[in-house]
């Protein structure tokens, strides 16, 4: 019976109104709604497989509504149809099929909202998700791949509960929906009260995920130092290639006129002009030269194309209880499930600024973010304090309740510096909230990057590239005999030059804890290990890998004053000559250098920091390198907070 009625309908399309009010019918009557369930559901099982996919597929669009609505029929033929459906669409679509496409594809989506109205996320996620993304990237309409944009950025988002309430607030206030919209919303109410946007901080918080070492309370800027100059100081070691002009561009007859005013001096005898100093170099400046130029060719000019970003990774959370109190915002009244009583915001725009030079700043958008719960506390009275509460495993859950925040920057200059945050946001009760929140500190460690590689360097050929990379800027930045040299940058239009110096940090900590705290924080930026006591625990421990291990240090151009391999020094005698008694006694204290490591790390937008660290047993002294000095400002307490904490 219910198989020829479906033979009917596909034979003759005119049925389905019948068949869809006679379903409604069933589905109303409380005695007879079994029977309206097991219709819908024959024509699941044998009504989609049967259909054709042409435009005519809309005539039984009323019947995959009922479909769409139950909750007892598992949505997944339906989805794949409308999948393939829409695929037709697209395959289909011409200059004169405009309209249908629009208002089919609309009705799918009317569909898809039916099934988020009526199912768990969890049941419709794969196939949905993929639906929408299909029409997100391939549907002609712009209408519809937007309003499915919409969708597939709940679907992901929102949690049932809440994604349910979102559709359904224009049922809610008692607005019908037009036959092709989307979304039905209230008008936005603007928050008018100060007091709550200044103290927003207090209960919303933005933060750093991984926490900064050295907390700069002040930042090392290079202003211009030329009288009548507008160009910051950043920009003073960056210059464009000069043009060569030609004496023939001048004396070109062309144009007369413009060229009577050019003054044209005759060259004058070579013995009266000063000779240049001659510039000798050997095969080994001639070697470092050419690495370098390597490498500063693959670093951006940022005053004429994207430079290199600086990325700080950050969260977003709000407490719900003083959220909830201050802004109005009710619980649903009768929720058994406590994360649907948690307050929302929805639509959220991050956007900072900052007097530090680290160019614009992208806004940041979050699309729904939960609140935290109420902490529970089960103990009360004087002895709270004293109380042992057992920690629960919930790093997990406390997650949910964070929206990760990335920040990138362009640095025109490494330097530390404070960035300012500003919150844009929508409650579910339509008040639209703003305010600033705690400013983000930025430090010198959030400069450090690894060194560009150029394309055609290998994988396995990328260590050996460092290495001598680090040989070419030590040398550079510790003689004068590439001063004069430029280099040019990506972009062909600027070029730079190299003006290092030197300082040296001792710092008195173990082996142990340095070499724990550069495998923690440097590992990524050690370009080789040399010394066999050193290489034989670093190896070991398999955190520092990729890199060029020595077991000698024999290498003279980075001034280590171990010599060979004599890493085992003799013992040192010191005699006590304060006490008679004790005047031939002598205590033999060993002190043994283990190695050295080597570390480059590439501050943007073109600068570098070199550390030569030489381990011993008890202390470890650092040989500092850089070709921007003012981050030696900064490098002290870094290499303090890093190895002395």
């Amino acid at each position: 019976m219910l198989g020829m009625l479906v033979d009917l309908m596909l034979e003759c399309r005119r049925l389905v109104p019948v068949v869809v009010a006679l379903t409604d019918r069933l589905l109303g009557c409380q005695k007879h709604r079994w029977l309206g369930e097991r219709l819908l559901q024959t024509f699941d099982r044998h009504l989609l497989p049967k259909v054709k996919l042409d435009y005519n597929l809309v005539s039984f669009f009323p019947i995959f509504d009922r479909i769409a609505e139950s909750d007892t029929i598992p949505p997944r033929g339906l989805l794949e149809l409308l999948i393939e459906f829409m695929a037709f669409l697209v395959g289909k679509h011409g200059p004169y099929t405009g309209l249908r496409s629009w208002s089919q594809g609309s009705r799918v989506l009317g569909i898809c909202r039916t099934l988020l109205m009526h199912h768990n996320s969890s049941r419709l996620f794969l196939r949905l998700s993929r639906l929408l993304a299909f029409t997100c990237l391939y549907f002609p309409d712009l209408e519809v791949r937007d309003n499915a944009r919409i969708y597939l950025r709940i679907l992901i988002c929102v949690p049932g509960k809440k994604l349910r309430d979102m559709l359904n607030l224009g049922e809610q206030l008692g607005i019908s929906p037009s036959s092709h919209s989307s979304f039905n919303v209230q008008a936005p109410r603007f928050s008018q009260s100060l007091k709550k946007s200044r103290n927003i901080s207090s209960y919303v918080h933005f933060e750093r995920v991984i926490p900064l070492l050295v907390k700069q309370s002040w930042s090392l800027s290079l202003s211009s130092l030329g009288v009548g100059s507008t160009e910051p100081g950043y920009l003073e070691g960056i210059r464009d290639i000069e043009p060569i002009i030609e004496d023939s561009e001048i004396g070109d007859g062309s144009n007369v006129e413009d060229s009577s005013n050019v003054q044209i001096i005759e060259e004058a005898p070579i013995i009266d002009r000063p000779q240049e100093p001659l510039r000798v170099t050997d095969s080994k400046i001639s070697e470092i030269l050419g690495t370098l130029r390597r490498h500063f060719s693959c670093i951006p000019d940022f005053r004429h194309m994207p430079g290199l970003k600086v990325r700080l990774s950050c969260s977003l959370r709000f407490e719900s209880e003083p959220f909830s109190r201050i802004w109005g915002v009710d619980s649903p009244a009768g929720v058994s499930d406590e994360l649907d009583a948690l307050p929302a915001l929805y639509a959220t725009v991050l956007k900072f600024s900052s007097s530090a030079p680290y160019g614009p700043i992208a806004s940041y958008h979050i699309p729904f973010l939960l609140g935290e719960p109420p902490r529970k506390t089960d103990v009360s009275g004087q002895t709270a304090s004293l109380a042992i509460v057992p920690v629960e495993n919930g790093s997990g859950e406390e997650e949910s309740f964070r929206a990760p925040v990335a920040i990138e920057l362009e640095p025109r200059e490494p330097t530390p510096g404070l960035i300012d945050v500003s919150i844009e946001t929508n409650a579910e009760n339509g008040q639209i909230i703003s305010g600033q929140l705690h400013s983000i500190t930025v430090g010198i460690e959030d400069m450090f990057l690894k060194s560009i590689v150029p394309p055609d360097i290998q994988e396995d050929a990328t260590p050996v590239y460092y290495l001598d990379l680090f040989t070419a800027l030590w040398e550079a930045c510790g003689t004068a005999n590439t001063a004069r040299e430029t280099f040019q940058l990506k972009g062909g239009k600027g070029v730079t030059a190299i003006s290092g110096t030197r300082s040296v940090k001792l710092l008195e900590v173990p082996a142990s804890s340095l070499i724990q705290a550069t495998e923690r924080y440097l590992a990524p930026f050690v370009v080789s290990v040399i010394g066999e006591p050193l290489v034989n625990i670093v190896k070991d421990a398999g955190i520092i890998r990729n890199v060029i291990w020595k077991d000698a240090a024999s290498d003279s151009s980075l001034d280590i004053t171990s010599s060979g391999t004599d890493f085992d020094r003799g013992p040192l005698h010191l005699t006590y000559t304060d006490d008679e008694d004790e005047r031939d006694s002598t205590v033999n204290i060993r002190k043994r250098n283990m190695g050295c490591f080597l570390i480059l790390i590439f501050l943007p937008p073109r600068f570098h920091l070199l550390f030569q660290m030489e381990v011993s047993d008890v202390s470890t002294l650092v040989r500092i390198r850089t070709d921007h000095w003012p981050c030696l400002a900064y490098t002290d307490d870094y290499l303090e907070a890093l190895f002395l904490a």
